[in-house]
């Protein structure tokens, strides 16, 4: 007997004693690659879940950030406001003018100015409030009479969005308030 038959034949045995295989067989390769498969594919559609919910979240953090700043910008014109130019009273429009008691730089202005918000003091220029990831779909002010002894006030109704145009994500939020003068 020669050497190769002799140890092929010791390998035999040994496999017999164990009872166990030396290899996959091709069945078992199929399975096993059909679950590493389905395991890798659902690891990737978790972490596209992911990166997209948070791209959503940094939109909607955005938007929410953006229309809080116009508000408060606009809450800042009108306190200390002694008169209201723009809209004549009962009227609506996209111009908000306003004289503040006791200040230099009259009247201050807000308007919608190419899909943004911007604010004018006196004789300088307009600056832009929102940021160029944003943009302002409605601005809207209804100016308010005074009536039964209350003040009068402005109504306040602006939209702003966010896209991601890369994604395809959008967030928006709309604002509705009514802000009084004080006397």
């Amino acid at each position: 007997m020669t050497i190769n038959n002799h140890v092929a034949k010791k390998m035999r045995q040994v496999s017999d004693i164990r009872g166990q295989r030396l290899a996959f067989t091709l069945i078992e390769t199929i399975v096993y690659l059909g679950l590493f498969s389905m395991i890798i594919s659902m690891s990737l559609v978790a972490l596209y879940q992911i990166l997209g919910s948070e791209n959503q979240h940094r939109n909607r953090v955005e938007v929410d950030a953006e229309a809080n700043f116009m508000m408060q910008k606009i809450q800042w014109a009108l306190t200390g406001a002694q008169a209201i130019n723009q809209p004549a009273v009962n009227a609506t429009g996209t111009t908000l003018s306003v004289d503040k008691f006791n200040y230099s730089q009259n009247p201050v202005v807000l308007n919608l100015d190419s899909r943004n918000v911007s604010i004018t003091k006196g004789a300088s220029s307009s600056a832009l409030l929102g940021s160029g990831r944003v943009y302002v779909n409605q601005l809207m002010f209804e100016h308010l009479p005074s009536v039964q002894g209350a003040p009068e006030g402005v109504k306040v109704t602006f939209s702003v969005v966010s896209f991601d145009i890369e994604r395809s994500i959008a967030a928006s939020t709309t604002i509705q308030d009514t802000l009084y003068l004080r006397k």
